[in-house]
């Protein structure tokens, strides 16, 4: 399994990203073949920092202390479908840069998906099974301009396993997750809230005892800075 993790809060704070890469370290046993963080910046433009290595060297080398965000998602990969790469590290992009995904999971008929959206004049990247899902958000999005219908009509599409976090340049004060099989965890309170695949991880950032929310099967919910 891979591992996904997030937090938003309240202000633009430059120990969002170092608190997010602590969460991804701590994730150890979901995958060390990559890691990537992405967030938007003040233009609304979303920046996705990864590469083909584990967390704990990603956070080593990565100048966390010099982003001010108030959104940021992170992933760490242990691929089930794809080469071992940066580029099918994520998270994962639709080709105009729209949307952002971190996944975890498998989906089992991404070709036929893949096939049908390049068919539509979809270009990707990479060869991982999870492009597919912010190509389909954006396809979706497109035509109603409105992101949870677009996920909603997005999981309709999707056999396997997934859960998965979207942040977007449409609605760029929200991420979105949305659990159809792994756990997700969430912790909130008054100016932040984080998401992690796993309750342990949030535990050592935070050095206290909380009472976390986990999502359920098919829930989609909305975090809002």
């Amino acid at each position: 399994m891979c591992g996904i993790a997030g937090i938003v809060s309240r202000s633009e704070s430059r120990s969002n990203v170092p608190n997010l890469l602590s969460i991804l370290s701590n994730l150890l046993d979901r995958g060390k073949e990559g890691t990537g963080i992405g967030y938007l910046d003040r233009a609304g433009k979303i920046v996705i920092h990864k590469r083909q290595i584990p967390a704990n060297m990603f956070a080593a080398n990565f100048k966390g202390e010099e982003v001010d965000c108030n959104i940021v998602i992170g992933h760490v990969r242990l691929p089930t479908v794809g080469d071992i790469s940066e580029t099918n590290s994520h998270p994962v992009i639709d080709e105009f840069g729209n949307i952002a995904v971190a996944h975890n999971g498998t989906i089992n008929n991404y070709m036929t998906i893949k096939e049908q959206l390049k068919k539509e004049g979809h270009n990707f990247k990479g060869n991982v099974d999870s492009e597919v899902i912010p190509h389909l958000i954006q396809k979706y999005y497109q035509e109603s301009g409105d992101m949870e219908t677009s996920i909603q009509k997005t999981v309709e599409q999707l056999e396997g396993y997934y859960t998965f976090s979207v942040i977007s340049k449409y609605q760029p004060e929200k991420v979105y997750l949305y659990r159809h099989h792994f756990p997700l965890v969430l912790y909130k309170d008054e100016s932040i809230t984080y998401f992690s695949s796993e309750r342990k991880p949030l535990a050592q950032l935070l050095k206290k005892r909380f009472r976390a929310k986990h999502l359920k099967e098919d829930e989609l919910v909305v975090l809002e800075r």
